[in-house]
C-alpha cells in the first residue's frame, strides 16, 4: 500500500460529514461491502452496505479484519501496563523478556516506546498471513523466524538518528512483552484491559471469530481461498472488529486526553501517545496536521482506516472486505 496516497484521500474523506446513503447506493457490490462509523459529541452513528460473503450481507455487527489497526490496541495495552507501574516506557524491552531476547546491534538498547513508534530499528515490515491448510506458528516461531512461520526472524538493526522504519516485527516484540509481564495470553489481556473498557464489544483477536465475519477479496474482486488469511501475529495484524469498534477505540484516546473519568489511561500517557516521534509516528498512532490521529490497515482481502480530530473530537472509521475499495469509496465521499 502507498501509505501517503491512502492518507491523503482517506483521512480527508472520513473526517468530512458522511452523506446519507440513498436506496440506489445500498448495494456496493455483489462481492464486497463496507461499514463506516462516526462519533460526534460522544454519539455514535453507523452505516453499512454490500455483502459480507456470497451467503450474507454486511450489517453493523459484521466483523472485518482490521490488520495494522491492531497496533493501536497493542499500544493501549502496553500503556495500561505503564499506567499500573508494571513497565517503564523508556526502559529497554529486553529487561522484561526472559523466554526470548531481541537480538541484533540495538537489541539491548531498544526501548518499549521506540518499538511503539517504529523507531527501534527492528526488522519485518508486515505479515502475509496463513491460508486455510497452512500450519500456524507459535509466537516464539514468529520471533525467531522458524517454520511454519513464513516471515523472517525479528531482530534489531543499527538506525540513524532514531529514524522511523515501519516494523510489524517490532509490534510482535510488544506482544511478547505483554504476555511475559502479565503471565497471560495476548488476546485475553487485551480483551480485558482494552477492548471491553473502551466499548469495542465485538472486537476479537481470535484466529477465527465465533461471531459472523466478512470474507475478503483482492482488488480484482477475486475472493480469498477460504475467505481470509489467518493471522497468529495478533499484536501486529490479527484484530477482527467493526467500524464502530475502531471508532470507540479512538474515542477512548480522546477521552483520555481530556482526563475524563474512567479514561483508559491518564492524560500524561495519552499526550505522549499522540506526540510525534519521527515521521509523524506517535505511540501506536500516526499524527497529521489538523491535528488528527489515525491508523490504517491492509491484510489480504481487507482494508481499514480510522481517524480522530483532536480539536473537534470527531471520529471516523471505515472497513471493507475488498482491497482498494476504501480508497475509491473515500474519494467518492470527497466528490459528494
Amino acid at each position: 500500500m502507498n501509505r501517503r496516497k491512502f492518507n491523503a484521500a482517506g483521512l480527508a474523506a472520513i473526517l468530512t460529514p458522511l452523506p446519507r446513503l440513498t436506496s440506489a447506493e445500498t448495494t456496493v457490490s455483489e462481492h464486497h461491502g463496507y461499514q463506516v462509523a462516526a462519533i460526534n459529541s460522544g454519539l455514535l452513528t453507523a452505516q453499512h452496505s454490500g455483502m459480507a460473503h456470497s451467503q450474507g450481507a454486511v450489517d453493523d455487527d459484521t466483523l472485518f479484519q482490521v490488520a495494522s489497526c491492531s497496533k493501536t490496541v497493542t499500544a493501549l495495552a502496553v500503556l495500561t501496563l505503564v499506567r499500573d507501574g508494571r513497565v517503564d516506557l523508556d526502559a529497554p524491552v529486553n529487561r522484561y523478556l526472559n523466554r526470548w531476547q531481541l537480538p541484533g546491534p540495538r537489541g539491548a538498547a531498544a526501548t518499549i516506546a521506540e518499538l511503539m513508534s517504529h523507531t527501534a530499528g527492528t526488522t519485518v515490515h508486515g505479515f502475509q498471513g496463513y491460508g486455510p491448510t497452512d500450519g500456524l506458528p507459535t509466537l516464539h516461531d514468529i520471533l525467531i523466524g522458524r517454520r511454519p512461520a513464513n516471515s523472517d526472524p525479528i531482530r534489531s538493526r543499527r538506525r540513524v538518528f532514531g529514524r522511523f522504519k515501519y516494523s510489524g516485527g517490532g509490534t510482535m516484540v510488544l506482544q511478547a512483552l505483554i504476555e511475559e509481564v502479565t503471565g497471560t495470553d495476548f488476546a485475553t489481556y487485551t480483551t480485558n484491559a482494552v477492548l471491553k473498557p473502551v466499548g469495542a464489544a465485538h472486537a476479537t483477536f481470535a484466529i477465527t471469530p465465533s461471531r459472523p465475519f466478512a470474507h475478503g477479496s483482492y482488488e480484482n474482486g477475486q475472493p480469498l481461498d477460504g475467505g481470509f488469511m489467518r493471522h497468529p501475529e495478533s499484536a501486529a495484524a490479527g484484530l477482527w472488529a467493526t467500524a464502530s469498534d475502531l471508532a470507540f477505540l479512538f474515542h477512548a484516546v480522546l477521552q483520555a486526553l481530556t482526563g475524563a473519568r474512567h479514561a483508559i489511561i491518564p492524560v500524561a500517557l495519552a499526550e505522549r501517545m499522540v506526540t510525534p516521534v519521527s515521521q509523524r509516528a506517535g505511540l501506536g498512532v500516526f499524527v497529521s496536521s489538523g491535528p488528527t490521529i489515525s491508523h490504517e490497515g491492509r491484510n489480504l482481502g481487507f482494508d481499514s482506516i480510522v481517524a480522530a480530530d483532536l480539536n473537534t473530537r470527531q471520529v471516523r472509521a471505515a472497513v471493507t472486505n475488498r482491497n482498494g475499495a476504501i480508497r475509491s469509496y473515500t474519494e467518492q465521499l470527497l466528490a459528494d
